[in-house]
C-alpha cells in the first residue's frame, strides 16, 4: 500500500470527523445533576464512565488528525495560525486529557462508594481536590479558549478555509468564555460544538480534495516544467 500525502490527509480528515461525532455523543450523554456535572450525584449516574470513554476516545482521535489539519491550512494561516495551533494542541493536551482521565478512572469509581465519595470528591464541581490540578485546568482552559480565538482569526484573515468555519471557531471561543449554567445535553453541546465543529469541517474539506494553495502550487509547477 502506497502511503501518500493525500491519503494521510484523508485519513486525518476521517479521524477528526469521527472524533467530533464521538465527542458529541459523550458530551450529550454526560450527566448533569442539579446544575453540577462533577458532583457525586452526577458522577454516579448510569451513563458514566461511558460518557467519558466516548470523550476520551474522541479527543485522542482529534489529536491524531490535528497535525495534518494544521499542515493543510499552514501555507495561508501564517505565524498567527502557527501560534494558535501550537497553543491549541498543548492546551488541549493539558486540560482535556487529564480531566477526562481523572474523571473516568478515578472520580467515577470513587463516586460509586457513597461512604467515602463525599469526602474525596469536592462539592464545588472541580472534580479533584488538588490545587495544582485545579490551577492547571484553569490556566490550560484559558489558553485553550485563546488558541481557538487566534486560530479563528488567522483562518478568517487568510481565507484558508470557508469564512463560516473561521466564524464558528471564533464564536466558539467566545461562547466558552461565557460562564453558562450547566444543564443536561445543553452543556455537552456548548462545549463540544465549539471545540470540534470547525476542525471536523476542515476534515471534510481534506477528504474532498486539496486546498486552493496546493492547487495553485501544482499549476505553477506545471507551467514551469
Amino acid at each position: 500500500m502506497n502511503i501518500t500525502p493525500s491519503l494521510l490527509y484523508r485519513l486525518s480528515g476521517v479521524s477528526v470527523i469521527v472524533a467530533f461525532v464521538l465527542n458529541m455523543i459523550g458530551g450529550t450523554i454526560h450527566p448533569v445533576v442539579g446544575g453540577w456535572a462533577h458532583s457525586v450525584e452526577a458522577l454516579s449516574q448510569p451513563f458514566n464512565p461511558y460518557a467519558q470513554y466516548f470523550l476520551l476516545l474522541g479527543t485522542l482521535l482529534q489529536f491524531l488528525g490535528l497535525p495534518a489539519v494544521y499542515v493543510w491550512v499552514s501555507k495561508k494561516a501564517g505565524l498567527l495560525g502557527l501560534i494558535g495551533f501550537v497553543l491549541y494542541f498543548f492546551s488541549s493536551m493539558l486540560v482535556i486529557v487529564p480531566h477526562l482521565t481523572v474523571e473516568a478512572f478515578v472520580s467515577v469509581p470513587i463516586s460509586n462508594g457513597p461512604e467515602i465519595a463525599h469526602f474525596l470528591i469536592p462539592d464545588d464541581d472541580s472534580l479533584f481536590a488538588a490545587p495544582a490540578f485545579q490551577n492547571l485546568q484553569l490556566v490550560a482552559g484559558l489558553a485553550f479558549m485563546a488558541s481557538m480565538l487566534l486560530m479563528g482569526i488567522a483562518l478568517l484573515r487568510s481565507r484558508a478555509v470557508p469564512v463560516w468555519i473561521s466564524i464558528v471557531m471564533i464564536l466558539g471561543a467566545i461562547v466558552l468564555f461565557v460562564p453558562l449554567p450547566q444543564a443536561p445535553v445543553l452543556t455537552g453541546l456548548v462545549i463540544e460544538i465549539p471545540r470540534g465543529l470547525a476542525i471536523a469541517a476542515i476534515g471534510v474539506l481534506m477528504i474532498k480534495g486539496r486546498n486552493d494553495a496546493e492547487i495553485s502550487e501544482t499549476r505553477v509547477d506545471a507551467v514551469t516544467r
